[in-house]
């Protein structure tokens, strides 16, 4: 089997495809994919600008990108993501062009949302504040959470633990458990997946971060019971793709898992400048199936 394509996994079969060589399956590659897809976009005009507190009282900022549908995405970046950040608006653009609504949320300690960063301790309150707020001005009759690297371990405990109007669950380059994180770093390369413009907003975390008690993907994702798209890029730099298998392993059906395999082990939305015209439609068609419009 040549570098390069896109696996699509048999849901079936995950487990088999992350063992040992004697039970991996066989895997349909599409040899287009060569080497990586730069796909031009200009940004999109920014949503509309709304708020709501939080359990705590912390303020959360969100934007909102309507399209009409009876379902909406509300997507959660991951960390030192905002909803400013360039892929954000993107990502709605692509949403509004499907006929989808989205709403982009400010984690708290992002952007110009209060609080701190607790990487899976409250978040899942402030997304689900969102969700309830989005209820109530009558935006949206279900929600499809949309969470990028540890917003995918959020968008699971939000779904596992609070009382929302969920239709599905998009995670893309998810984390299954905080601590088996252990990044490919690469000083040639590493500008591809850092912007170093990030660093002028620096969001508010807790410094203590990598012993904080946080809430685990792998743990709460048995408690949800909608369908599950899970997208990663092989050999993930930051986050590797035994992260969405493990979670994979853990959920209930309908469920469906996607191993991109491109040069470049790109992470979370840089998958979509990379690799959009493949990852694009299994995005599109998971919510054309699962997210009213």
């Amino acid at each position: 089997m040549q570098p390069g394509g896109i696996f699509f996994l048999d849901p079936r079969d995950a487990r088999q495809a992350a063992g040992p060589p004697e039970k991996r399956v066989y895997i349909r590659l599409e040899p287009s994919m060569s080497r990586p897809i730069e796909i031009a976009r200009t940004a999109p005009a920014r949503g509309t600008p709304l708020a709501v507190d939080s359990f705590d009282g912390v303020r959360i900022h969100y934007d909102w990108y309507g399209a009409g549908s009876r379902g909406a995405v509300l997507v959660i970046p991951g960390f030192w993501r905002d909803r400013d950040y360039p892929s954000m608006p993107r990502f709605a653009a692509l949403l509004n062009q499907a006929g989808f609504s989205a709403a982009i949320v400010d984690m708290r300690g992002h952007g110009d949302s209060g609080g701190t960063y607790g990487f899976n301790l409250h978040e899942h309150y402030d997304v689900a504040a969102v969700a309830g707020d989005l209820e109530e001005r009558a935006m949206a009759e279900t929600i499809t959470l949309a969470g990028f690297s540890v917003g995918g371990t959020i968008a699971i405990s939000t779904a596992a633990r609070d009382r929302l109007p969920l239709s599905s669950l998009l995670l893309i380059s998810p984390v299954a458990d905080f601590r088996r994180i252990v990044p490919r770093i690469n000083p040639l390369t590493i500008h591809r997946h850092i912007a170093f413009s990030q660093a002028l907003r620096r969001p508010r975390f807790d410094w203590r971060f990598s012993r904080s008690p946080k809430l685990r993907g792998v743990d709460d994702i048995a408690a949800v019971k909608v369908p599950v798209s899970l997208i990663h890029v092989k050999n993930d730099w930051l986050v590797d793709h035994d992260h969405s298998i493990r979670l994979f392993e853990h959920a209930n059906e309908p469920k469906e898992l996607h191993i991109i395999d491109i040069p470049g082990n790109y992470h979370a939305d840089r998958i979509f400048s990379q690799a959009g015209e493949h990852v694009e439609p299994l995005v599109i068609d998971f919510l054309t199936r699962f997210t009213p419009r």
